[in-house]
């Protein structure tokens, strides 16, 4: 995104002092472009990573874990993001540890404290990509 924002700023700056429209409507059609490439990425990307996490709750292994440390990284509408470390503990195998992030209703907080033990679903191809169980963080 780096070479059509410069690209950009450059067909700005040029038009501002040659008096060129053309070259103003070469920035916009450069600045869209960019955006719209984007655009399309950043959907790309939201699209896989849902996939991965539908693919963990449906097909993983469903599991505990206990909650080992928990830390707030922002809100989306008055709801914290919290940083999880999450020992998990499989049936069969050594517990181990992961930190995820993960969108909490506010009505849930309470329910996620330290050394609390919530239903984690473990993806299949990867041990280490663990997701809450939506019930546990109040987005059932």
């Amino acid at each position: 995104m780096f070479l059509p924002g410069t690209a950009f700023w450059v067909l700005v700056i040029l038009a501002a002092t040659r008096e060129d429209n053309r070259l103003i409507a070469w920035a916009f059609a450069v600045g869209g472009l960019g955006l719209a490439v984007f655009a399309v990425l950043k959907a790309q990307q939201v699209r896989d990573r849902k996939v991965h996490r539908m693919r963990a709750v449906e097909a993983g292994t469903r599991t505990t874990a206990r909650i080992v440390s928990t830390r707030v990284r922002g809100h989306l509408n008055q709801d914290p993001y919290v940083v999880f470390g999450l020992e998990v503990l499989p049936e069969s195998g050594d517990s181990y540890r992961v930190e995820i992030t993960e969108l909490v209703s506010q009505l849930a907080v309470p329910r996620i404290l330290p050394d609390t033990v919530i239903d984690v679903h473990v993806h299949p191809d990867d041990p280490l990509y663990v997701v809450i169980d939506p019930a546990a963080v109040g987005r059932s």
